[in-house]
């Protein structure tokens, strides 16, 4: 083995060492340590340490080395080092010109030092300890080869006739569009409400409260947020709120540090990628102190009294309740469509479906604010994914493996609706592209034992048949139209193959439009209004603007996976005070 070694080394005017480590016959981990019993220096494994963060010398842009790895007990910085392969005479000169830092020099792999600097990060651990939890890779190698393999036996012919896909395929997307159809027809027919504590103030002294607060060029909003935050209602000295800011967000700095209050503080997240919302909440809860933790948007504007709430919620229901959902409300009126019917929408949501959900003890896909976790579980579970961009579909599935469960509450949280196309596109788009993570992070491996034993599965279920009818609307919508219009009188053919398509292509959008607008009617009378009639006749074009907004999800996903779109708070004309909420005991269920 030795020969040919030797004479690629020479040829490729390399050390033996480096074709030894490249070509696998020795491993990094077993080189190093035998480098630095050589030299008579610690060696540390993969894995067995982290990178001590120091301004004076960051992460270097090469996997050699020095990393800060902490300090001995005369305070002085010890290193960890991964130097080249073919170095050793070198490192031997360099040891004998400075021999003080025998003391202060470790050995590690290059390897071992990315994990180090990667495991100084927050945002990288639940990629770092559990792979196969994290959407850092979208596709697993057996879910790529699986596709291709469907893709090429329907593409060849070899499973069906076109004519029995297409009717394959209506009857999966159907019976999806029928569960979700029913679950929203159910849940505005019911009119389930959320709880309230039974004692809004138990005994005993109150947990400490961190509340997170992601921010990014949000100058805008920042005045009307700290009052906001400010306003809320619990104990100061058990309450912190900590604003996360990126690195080189100045603007909101800037128009932050004057606002800020007692128990207030900056957070500046170092700078890293991908730069996500997740990302910089994994850093706040690192630095967070409260046994409960509340994640709020720069636009939020929360019910003074929701903390306490949440608080006594939590006291009286079992640990095995991990979040806590706050109602989320729009508080604007607007003159633009997509603006009105994103109002429509959060009523239903927010105030019908959800309630529903967590009355049953199903779980349910999180709203990206107003949550309110048990700390412990959700440290169990390696918090926040920076790789999925709906972080909070992503946590409440994986809260729901783990045997956890969620609940709605009954406080409201005001929010600002995206006003134009664009906005509400490029928040639209993120959001689905964000569950199409979840999905393929959660089935890969479908049959896993806290799938089949928890009640995750109804949770995928329902973001797969959202995902399922936004993909096959615009199908189904154009066979209709098609035939309603006489252009094409027999979509495929005079056989029952054509009519049962036809059948379901109309059961399918029928159900989607009627339950849009019952559950949409609902939350609107929820809400102690009366929505128009132009916004629910307009529910059809909403929808279509749904799967176009899927369609550039999917895009997205395969050219920018982990790209964030940025949604522009501020641009409305919002209340100066928040709206009347309904008596309290209409919450109660």
């Amino acid at each position: 083995m030795l020969r040919p070694v030797l004479r690629e080394a020479r040829l490729a005017a390399v050390s033996p060492a480096r074709v030894l480590i490249e070509r696998g016959f020795v491993s990094g981990e077993a080189y190093y340590c035998a480098f630095a019993e050589a030299l008579g220096l610690g060696h540390l494994c993969e894995g067995g340490f982290v990178s001590h963060h120091n301004p004076d010398f960051p992460p270097p842009p090469e996997m050699r080395g020095p990393l800060p790895i902490g300090r001995n007990r005369d305070g002085e910085m010890l290193f960890a080092v991964a130097p080249a392969p073919e170095s050793l005479a070198e490192f031997q000169g360099y040891l004998r010109r400075f021999p003080a830092m025998r003391a202060r020099i470790r050995i590690a792999s290059p390897q071992a030092l990315e994990r180090a600097i990667a495991a100084a990060d927050p945002g990288q651990r639940l990629a770092l300890d559990r792979p196969s939890a994290s959407a850092r890779r979208t596709l697993t190698q057996t879910q790529l080869g699986v596709f291709v393999a469907l893709s090429g036996a329907f593409a060849l012919g070899l499973t069906l006739t076109p004519g029995q896909a297409a009717v394959g395929v209506s009857v999966i997307a159907t019976l999806f569009g029928m569960l979700l159809g029913i679950a929203r027809l159910t849940a505005g027919a019911v009119g389930q409400v959320s709880r309230l504590p039974s004692t809004p103030r138990p005994k005993g002294p109150p947990p400490v409260y961190s509340v997170l607060v992601p921010l990014y060029r949000e100058a805008r909003v920042v005045p009307m947020l700290a009052a906001a935050l400010d306003a809320l209602d619990y104990p100061r000295h058990c309450l912190e709120i900590l604003f996360l800011l990126e690195d080189d967000d100045h603007e909101t700095r800037t128009a932050l540090a004057p606002l800020l209050r007692a128990g207030m503080r900056i957070v500046v997240v170092p700078p890293g990628k991908p730069r996500t919302k997740p990302r910089a909440l994994c850093h706040g809860l690192a630095l967070a102190r409260g046994e409960l933790v509340a994640v709020y948007d720069g636009e939020d504007r929360p019910e003074p009294d929701q903390l306490r709430l949440a608080s006594a919620r939590f006291f009286e229901l079992p640990q095995r309740v991990a979040c806590l959902q706050a109602h989320l409300a729009i508080d604007h009126g607007s003159h633009r469509i997509f603006a009105r019917q994103f109002r429509l929408e959060y009523a239903g949501l927010f105030d019908c479906l959800l309630p529903w959900f967590s009355a049953r003890g199903w779980p349910f896909p999180l709203g990206g604010t107003s949550n309110h976790f048990r700390r412990v579980a959700l440290e169990a579970v390696g918090g926040w994914d920076p790789y999925n961009v709906t972080e909070d579909a992503d946590l409440a599935v994986r809260l729901s493996r783990a045997g956890y469960e969620l609940q709605t509450l009954a406080s409201t949280t005001f929010e600002e609706a995206p006003l134009d196309w664009r906005a509400w596109h490029g928040q639209r788009t993120r959001w689905l592209k964000g569950w199409l993570q979840t999905l393929l992070v959660s089935l890969r491996n479908p049959l896993a034992r806290d799938l089949r034993c928890t009640k995750a599965a109804v949770l995928l279920v329902y973001l797969s048949a959202a995902i399922v009818t936004l993909a096959a609307h615009p199908v189904f919508l154009l066979v209709l139209l098609l035939y309603g219009s006489g252009i094409s009188p027999i979509p495929l053919n005079t056989s029952w193959q054509a009519s049962a398509a036809l059948s379901l292509a109309g059961v399918s959008v029928a159900l989607a439009y009627g339950s849009m607008a019952v559950i949409a009617f609902a939350g609107a009378r929820a809400r102690g209004h009366w929505p128009p009639f132009l916004d629910l006749a307009f529910i059809p074009v909403y929808w279509l603007a749904q799967s176009l907004a899927f369609y550039a999800a999917v895009v997205d996903l395969v050219r920018r996976p982990h790209s964030w779109s940025k949604t522009e708070h501020g641009l409305a004309r919002r209340p100066g005070r928040l709206p009347r909420v309904a008596k309290r005991a209409r919450w109660r269920s």
